[in-house]
């Protein structure tokens, strides 16, 4: 027959044998049983990801946004070293051949700056629109007008007047006058079109010009 003391004993054992497979198990169960997507939700981690994913959106938009603009306004100051080479050229070049801007032909004088213009632009890296061999003449200011060719250049144009008249004082100052109308396609209103459905805005056309007196 067992005595109290021995069945204190057994107990004893059964109770710490216990205790050690309980702590066992503590150090191969996770601490965390897996939870549903609703509950990683509520968690700090699954709000954090949530505002990431309706904040990533703008902020995509915001950058390439700021890409684009920089990419625009750096066109904008390869237009204006264009215009003014070629308004150099310009000024500098002589007027005997410009009389006969009706007889269907263009003046040496004024090939002579449209090459300058189209040679700056192609080493300048701005090259997606072509500047055209044929001008239209027109006897106002004495203008010769390129058109533009190339996907989505329709209405850029190289406009030289020889004869542009700019006040100095109280005499009227004989110069010539370059202008540049050149079309930029806008990335992010591509970006705007996926992640709202509507299309966004999709190009402008980038102005310059240049003024030089007539030598």
């Amino acid at each position: 027959m067992l005595t109290q003391d021995v069945i204190g004993v057994i107990l004893r054992r059964r109770w710490l044998t216990a205790r050690r497979r309980a702590a066992k198990a503590r150090l191969v169960t996770p601490r965390f049983a897996p939870r549903s997507p609703l509950e990683r939700l509520r968690a700090g981690t699954g709000s954090q990801l949530l505002e990431f994913a309706l904040g990533l959106p703008f902020l995509v938009v915001m950058v390439v946004g700021v890409i684009d603009f920089g990419e625009a306004y750096n066109l904008k100051q390869k237009l204006n070293n264009a215009a003014r080479e070629g308004a150099r050229i310009a000024a500098s070049s002589p007027t005997a051949d410009l009389n006969c801007g009706g007889c269907g032909t263009t003046p040496n004088s004024v090939t002579a700056i449209r090459d300058a213009v189209a040679n700056y632009l192609t080493n300048a890296n701005v090259s997606y629109c072509t500047i055209g061999t044929s001008a239209t003449y027109a006897a106002a200011n004495q203008t010769w007008t390129y058109p533009l060719s190339g996907s989505g250049c329709s209405g850029g144009s190289l406009t030289i007047e020889r004869g542009y008249l700019f006040n100095s004082g109280s005499a009227p100052v004989s110069a010539s006058q370059v202008s540049l109308n050149y079309p930029y396609t806008w990335t992010f209103g591509r970006v705007i079109a996926l992640l709202v459905g509507s299309s966004g805005p999709t190009s402008i056309t980038i102005s310059s010009n240049a003024v030089m007196q007539n030598l």
